[in-house]
C-alpha cells in the first residue's frame, strides 16, 4: 500500500450551516474510516480537511473517503460543538432526507505523500494554508503526478512552456498564489540543475497606461526580461493585464504577447485578470492563447466560510481560538466591510483579524488590573464590545417597530405581507408569494432601519434562515470591466442568502432616457434571476425615490413582477422629527427643559419648501442635528472638567446656528434681499 494525503472540501452552503461547530463533523467522519486505511486528521476549517492514510491507489482513497462520509450522516451522531469540548447529541434526519449532508463534499484531491520529501512537505503546505483557491489545488495535485513521469522522459521543458491565466479578483489572494506557484516550481526544480540557485521565485507586474513620459509598460518589461537572461536569472513572471482587457486596448495586448514568445523557454509566465462570467472569459482566453499554449486557474471571489476560515487561521497561529458565539459578530464586521465598497477580501479579513487580537488583549490587560484572572486564550463576546456597532443586534422585531415614530401604517402592512407568507407556507396549496419588496420615499424616512428590522422578523418567524443585513448602493452592484458585474451581483446574492439584501439608490442602476450603463443593465439582469431563483431564501429591498423606483422597473420585464409588494415611506412631519430628536436625547442624555421647548421652537419653524426638499433627509437631518448638539455639550463639559454631559439649551442654539441647519431654515429669505 501506498501513503496519500487526501484534501476533502465541502460545499460552502454545507459549510455555512455548521460554523458554529468548528469543523467538528470532520474529526468525527474520519473515526468512519476503517481502522486498515491507517487514517489520519492533519488538519481541519470550515470547508476542508486533509487525511493521511494508506490505500492501493487514489481512486481507491476517494472511494473510501466518500463510503465513511455517508456512514457518517446515515444516523443519529454526537457533534462536538464548542473549543471547549464541551458535546451535544443530534439525531439527522433518515437517509432519504438527508441527501444535502450525504452529498456534501465538493471534491476529493488525493496526492502521494512520504514524510520528509519536499513534493509532499510542499502539498501539505499548499493543502493547509490556501483557502478558496480549489482549481489551484486541482493543478498542484495534477503536476505532482505528473512532473515524476516528465523528468524521466527529460520533457520538463514541456511544463515550463506551459503558460497560466489566473482569474481571480483583487484581495482574493492573487499574490500569495503567484508566491505558492513560484516557491512549488522552483523547490520541484523545473529548471536545469545548473540554473536552479540563479532562480528566483516570481517576478510581478501590474501594467497600466503608459506614463507621464509616454514610455510603454510593455517595453519595461521586455527590458527586464532580456536584463535578467544575461545575468541567468529565471523566474515565474506575473503580469495583470487587466487593464487592456476592453476591446480597444486588446491589438496592444495581442501584440505584446507576440514579443513575450521569444522568452517562453525561460519564464512560467502567469496572467492575472479578473473573476469573469463564462462568454467573457472565453473571450479573454481566446485572446492570450492566441500564441501561447495558457491554462486558466479561476478563484471565486471569497466565500464568508472562506474569509472565517482565513480568521481562524490568524487567531490558531497566535495560539488564540474564537469563541463560536462571536462569529455573528465577525460577520457582521465582514459584511459592513463590504458594503462601504472599500473591501480588499483577504486584506481587509486580517485588519479585522489584528483588531480582535488588540481588543483582547485590551480586555486581559483591563481585566488584571482589577486583580482578575483572565482568559488569554478565548476570544469571547465580552472581549468585543464596542468591536461592531451592537444596534444590529439591539432589534426585537415588531418591539423595534412600534418603538419608532410615525410607523403605524407600515407596521400593519408588513404585518399583512408576513401572514399572507406564513399562510402559504402552511397551506401545501397555496404557492408561496414572492417576497422581494420596494421602499419608496425620501432619504431619512426609516427605509434602511426598517429593512434592518425586517430581516429579524422574518428569521423569528421562520421565512427567513439568518435574518441578516446587507446594505449596498445600486452602483455597488456594477463592476469596472465587461464581464464582471455579473459575477460581482452573483456574489453579493450569494452572501445575502437567507438573509435582506438592501439596495439603496437602486434607480442608479437605470435611466430610460440616456441609458448608456450597459453594467447597469447587467446587473438588473443578474439580480432578476438570482431573486427568482432564491425567492424562498433572500429577500431584496430597493429603495428610492418613487418616480426613480417607478422608472428602474422599465429596466426589465421580470423586474416588477419580482417586486410584488410597495412600501411607501412619507416625510416626517414637524411635531414627528421633534419627537425623533427628542427620543434620541432622552436615551443617551440628561437635559434641561429650555433646551426642550428650544427644540419645539427651532423644529415647529422649519419651512414648507425645506420639508418638502428632495434634499432634506429627514431623520437623518435630526440625527445629524442631535449628533452635532451633544458634541457641543461634550466640549461644554471637558472645557470646565466635568465628566457626565447635561445637554442644555445653549448647546441646541450653537448646533443649529450651523451653515447646514441654519442656512435651510432662510431659504425664502436668502432668494430675495
Amino acid at each position: 500500500m501506498n501513503t496519500y494525503i487526501a484534501h476533502v472540501a465541502v460545499k460552502y452552503d454545507f459549510a455555512s450551516e455548521k460554523l458554529d461547530d468548528l469543523g467538528g463533523f470532520f474529526r468525527l467522519f474520519v473515526d468512519k474510516i476503517p481502522k486498515e486505511y491507517n487514517a489520519t486528521l492533519r488538519m481541519s476549517r470550515f470547508t476542508f480537511c486533509n487525511i493521511v492514510m494508506d490505500a492501493e491507489n487514489p481512486a481507491e482513497c476517494k472511494k473510501v473517503i466518500n463510503q465513511a462520509w455517508e456512514d457518517y450522516y446515515k444516523g443519529p451522531q454526537i457533534v462536538l460543538c464548542t473549543p471547549e469540548g464541551t458535546e451535544k447529541e443530534i439525531t439527522l434526519s433518515d437517509n432519504e432526507n438527508n441527501t444535502k449532508e450525504i452529498n456534501a463534499i465538493s471534491e476529493i484531491l488525493v496526492s502521494k505523500y512520504t514524510e520528509g520529501e519536499v513534493a509532499s512537505d510542499l502539498t501539505r503546505s499548499i493543502y493547509n494554508n490556501l483557502y478558496g483557491a480549489d482549481e489551484y489545488l486541482s493543478l498542484i495535485t495534477e503536476l505532482n503526478e505528473a512532473i515524476p513521469i516528465l523528468k524521466e522522459k527529460e520533457a520538463l521543458d514541456v511544463v515550463r512552456k506551459t503558460n497560466y491565466v489566473f482569474a481571480v479578483d483583487h484581495g482574493c489572494g492573487y499574490t500569495t498564489l503567484l508566491s505558492s506557484f513560484g516557491d512549488y516550481i522552483h523547490k520541484m526544480r523545473f529548471y536545469p540543475d545548473e540554473e536552479y540557485d540563479s532562480h528566483l521565485k516570481y517576478y510581478k507586474f501590474e501594467l497600466g497606461p503608459n506614463d507621464e513620459n509616454g514610455k510603454n509598460e510593455f517595453d519595461t518589461v521586455i527590458s527586464i526580461l532580456s536584463d535578467d537572461l544575461e545575468q541567468k536569472v529565471y523566474n515565474i513572471i506575473g503580469l495583470d493585464v487587466s487593464y487592456y482587457l476592453e476591446k480597444s486596448k486588446q491589438d496592444e495586448l495581442r501584440n505584446f504577447i507576440r514579443r513575450l514568445g521569444f522568452y517562453q523557454d525561460k519564464y512560467v509566465f502567469v496572467f492575472r485578470i479578473p473573476f469573469m462570467e463564462k462568454k467573457a472569459m472565453d473571450e479573454t482566453m481566446g485572446l492570450l492563447s492566441d500564441i501561447m499554449p495558457v491554462r486558466l486557474v479561476q478563484i471565486p471571489p471569497l466565500h464568508e466560510c472562506v474569509l472565517m476560515e482565513n480568521y481562524w487561521n490568524i487567531l490558531t497561529e497566535r495560539n488564540l481560538e474564537p469563541d463560536v458565539k462571536t462569529f455573528d459578530l465577525i460577520l457582521d464586521k465582514i459584511r459592513q466591510e463590504k458594503t462601504d465598497g472599500r473591501f480588499y477580501g483577504f486584506k481587509t479579513l486580517e485588519k479585522i483579524a489584528n483588531e480582535v487580537i488588540i481588543k483582547k488583549m485590551q480586555s486581559v490587560i483591563s481585566q488584571e488590573s482589577e486583580g482578575l484572572e483572565a482568559d488569554k486564550r478565548y476570544i469571547k463576546p465580552e472581549d468585543l464590545e464596542g468591536f461592531v456597532d451592537v444596534s444590529a443586534f439591539e432589534i426585537k422585531g415588531y418591539a423595534s417597530l412600534d418603538e419608532m415614530i410615525g410607523m403605524e401604517k407600515i407596521t400593519e402592512k408588513i404585518r399583512e405581507i408576513i401572514a399572507q407568507v406564513k399562510l402559504s407556507m402552511a397551506d401545501e396549496k397555496l404557492e408561496r408569494p414572492c417576497i422581494h419588496m420596494r421602499f419608496t420615499g425620501a432619504p431619512g424616512t426609516g427605509k434602511t432601519t426598517v429593512a434592518r428590522i425586517l430581516g429579524q422578523i422574518m428569521k423569528d418567524e421562520g421565512i427567513l434562515r439568518k435574518g441578516a443585513f446587507l446594505e449596498y448602493t445600486g452602483r455597488d452592484l456594477c463592476a469596472e470591466y465587461v464581464g464582471q458585474t455579473s459575477v460581482k451581483t452573483s456574489s453579493i446574492c450569494r452572501d445575502s442568502y437567507g438573509s435582506v439584501l438592501f439596495i439603496d439608490e437602486a434607480y442608479s442602476l437605470y435611466d430610460s432616457e440616456h441609458n448608456t450603463n450597459d453594467f447597469g443593465k447587467e446587473a438588473i439582469a443578474t439580480l432578476v434571476s438570482e431573486m427568482e431563483n432564491h425567492r424562498d431564501d433572500m429577500l431584496v429591498v430597493m429603495a428610492g425615490y418613487t418616480d426613480e423606483m417607478d422608472t428602474l422597473m422599465k429596466a426589465n420585464p421580470g423586474l416588477r413582477s419580482r417586486m410584488p409588494y410597495i412600501i411607501d415611506f412619507p416625510n416626517y412631519s414637524r411635531d414627528q422629527l421633534f419627537d425623533i430628536f427628542m427620543l434620541m436625547v432622552r436615551k443617551h442624555f440628561k437635559y434641561t427643559e429650555d433646551l426642550e421647548a428650544e427644540a419645539k421652537r427651532y423644529f415647529t419653524a422649519l419651512s414648507d419648501e425645506m420639508l418638502s426638499s428632495k434634499e432634506f433627509a429627514n431623520a437623518r437631518f435630526v440625527r445629524n442635528l442631535y449628533e452635532r448638539t451633544w458634541s457641543k455639550g461634550a466640549l461644554r463639559a471637558s472645557l470646565s472638567g466635568q465628566r457626565t454631559i447635561e445637554l442644555k439649551k445653549d448647546d441646541f442654539i450653537a448646533a443649529s446656528q450651523e451653515k447646514e441647519f441654519s442656512e435651510k431654515l432662510d431659504i425664502k429669505k436668502k432668494i430675495g434681499f
